[in-house]
């Protein structure tokens, strides 16, 4: 890995050129980035939200979970963001990449299903552990 550490900068508009070495964080937009660390130039874009990726602030430094896969760049380098350090991880072939790719779409769906709310019973009858709607109690 060419960065090993990346500097937390809390903006409200991303630059048009990302610096090397700096993690750019929009909370207002939900979003992160960074120049991948492997050093290859190119711009690692991280959609913070639930279904996603995280970010925990600890003082100034800064995690990202889980780990970044570039999967789709030609380097394919793979690490994690802790305390602003960068951790190298193995190199991941295609069937792992695919697993990971496959595990990741699964927990989306499954996060989104646990998300939606429940319809109502199609029986007209409440029983007593259903709240009351507010004009009924009244």
């Amino acid at each position: 890995m060419k960065i090993l550490e990346l500097t937390p900068r809390d903006l409200d508009e991303f630059p048009r050129v990302l610096e090397e070495g700096v993690l750019y964080i929009s909370e207002e937009c939900e979003l992160a980035a960074h120049k991948c660390c492997c050093g290859c130039g190119e711009d690692v874009i991280t959609p913070l939200r639930p279904a996603r990726w995280r970010l925990d602030h600890n003082g100034g430094r800064v995690s990202l979970y889980p780990s970044i896969g570039n999967w789709k760049f030609a380097c394919r380098s793979h690490y994690w963001i802790r305390d602003n350090r960068v951790i190298p991880s193995c190199a991941f072939d295609d069937e792992e990449i695919a697993a990971v790719i496959e595990l990741d779409r699964v927990a989306r769906e499954n996060y989104f299903a646990r998300s939606r709310p429940v319809p109502p019973s199609s029986g007209s009858q409440k029983t007593a552990s259903e709240p009351q709607h507010w004009l009924a109690r009244l």
